[in-house]
């Protein structure tokens, strides 16, 4: 009985932590891409309009499932403060150093790769030819508020429950398998791509204590390919308003 308690007490939170991961991204995964949903979308909004919607209906299933139900599984079921887990306000010079020289690393590669044609055939994610001011914020803080939640899932919840039990370099490891297989639906360049930057996320949330150096490195890494990709298309246009039409160049 005690070794069974002990049990309990050493891997109660990875094995939930696990569970739930891939419960929850799998749930997200099969809603966001049901097709007869999505004809439901093409018969409420349109063909026209159908797809931006999708995307922006995938963006907030993602918020509800990847860190909605994570956050209320750590303080119904584990009863955890959310600091425990990444959530907690903490930052020191060398994680913000870190932040900006990785940043400008993801913005100079985004910046070459969004010319690529096989990057261009997937981003932007809307695949509107007719883009203004609103729609790019809206499009942005739709990434937003799905990264806050991935990133919540993946280096938060996930990550900091198996350090806790099982040490920082197998929690690690188990981190990037998971994020790499998240990955595998979109292909297997950004499957491949996902280890390399999941383990640099994993290290500055480790340095840190927090998600949110993660979050700011996603966040980049997305809205600026999304912003390039936009520029680079031939066949999209930017008007910032009704009256004035350019291209982001």
């Amino acid at each position: 009985m005690d070794s069974i308690f002990i049990w309990e007490q050493d891997y109660f939170k990875p094995v939930t932590s696990l569970s739930v991961a891939l419960i929850c991204f799998l749930f997200y995964h099969f809603i966001t891409n049901s097709d007869s949903l999505y004809k439901k979308f093409q018969i409420t909004f349109g063909e026209n309009r159908a797809q931006e919607f999708w995307i922006h209906f995938r963006q907030v299933t993602g918020f509800i499932f990847l860190g909605g139900i994570p956050l209320l599984v750590v303080l119904l079921i584990l009863q955890e403060k959310t600091g425990a887990f990444g959530l907690s306000i903490s930052m020191n010079k060398t994680v913000l150093y870190y932040i900006v020289i990785i940043s400008v690393i993801i913005v100079f590669i985004n910046f070459f790769a969004s010319k690529n044609h096989n990057n261009q055939n997937k981003y932007p994610l809307i695949r509107t030819k007719k883009w203004n001011l609103k729609l790019l914020i809206i499009s942005m803080s739709g990434w937003i508020i799905y990264l806050l939640a991935y990133e919540f899932l993946f280096r938060g919840f996930l990550l900091f429950a198996c350090i806790q039990s099982l040490g920082i370099w197998p929690a690690i490891i188990i981190n990037i398998v998971y994020y790499s297989l998240a990955h595998v639906p979109q292909g297997l360049n950004e499957a491949v791509g996902a280890i390399p930057f999941g383990l640099v996320l994993c290290y500055v949330v480790v340095l840190s204590g927090t998600i949110w150096p993660a979050f700011l490195l996603h966040t980049v890494l997305a809205i600026s390919n999304e912003w390039f990709s936009i520029s680079n298309n031939a066949e999209i246009t930017f008007r910032f308003s009704s009256s004035d039409q350019t291209k982001l160049k």
